[in-house]
C-alpha cells in the first residue's frame, strides 16, 4: 500500500527529483500511519488482501457478464412482452454489511432487477417479471461474495 501511496503522489506532482521524493516518503508515512491508527490496517489485512484480489477481480467481470445477458434479456421483454412486476425477499448467507452491500448494488446493476432493502439477513428485490424473481434464489454474486467473505475473515 505504501509504495502505491508513493506512486501516485509521485504521479500526481509531475517531477522526479529527490526533494519531490523526499516529501512523497513523508506523506506516504503519514498517510500510512493515520490508516494504521485510524482504520486499523495491518500488513496481515493487506496480505490477505492481496490473496483475495483474483476472486474480486473474477466477481466483478461476473457482474459486468450478467449485466450484460440481463440487458439482452431485457430488450425482449421490452419490445415482445409485457411487464408483470413482482417484489421478492430473499434470505442471504453473507454476514459482513460491506458484502450486503455490494449484492444489493449488483442485483440493481443487473437490468429488471432493483433491491428495495437490506434489513438483517433479508433483502428486498423488486423485480419486472415472475421469472426474474425466480433467478434471486441462487445468485452467483452471492456465491462468489460468500467466497471472498470467506477469505478475507475466515
Amino acid at each position: 500500500m505504501a509504495a502505491a501511496f508513493f506512486l501516485f503522489w509521485m504521479i500526481l506532482n509531475g517531477r522526479w527529483t529527490p526533494e519531490t521524493a523526499a516529501v512523497g516518503a513523508a506523506v506516504t508515512a503519514a498517510a500510512m500511519l493515520f490508516m494504521w491508527k485510524a482504520c486499523g490496517w495491518s500488513f496481515r489485512k493487506e496480505f490477505r488482501l492481496y490473496l483475495v484480489l483474483p476472486r474480486i477481480i473474477g466477481y466483478c467481470l461476473t457482474v459486468i457478464w450478467e449485466i450484460v445477458k440481463a440487458n439482452l434479456n431485457m430488450c425482449r421483454i421490452v419490445y415482445f412482452e409485457e411487464a408483470d412486476a413482482t417484489v421478492r425477499t430473499i434470505r442471504t448467507s453473507l454476514k459482513t454489511r460491506l458484502a450486503k452491500m455490494a449484492l444489493a448494488n449488483a442485483i440493481t446493476l443487473t437490468p429488471g432487477t432493483i433491491s428495495v432493502s437490506v434489513e438483517g439477513e433479508e433483502l428486498t428485490v423488486h423485480c419486472l417479471r415472475p421469472e426474474l424473481a425466480e433467478g434471486l434464489e441462487d445468485l452467483i454474486f452471492e456465491r462468489k461474495l460468500l467466497k471472498i467473505e470467506e477469505a478475507l475473515h475466515g
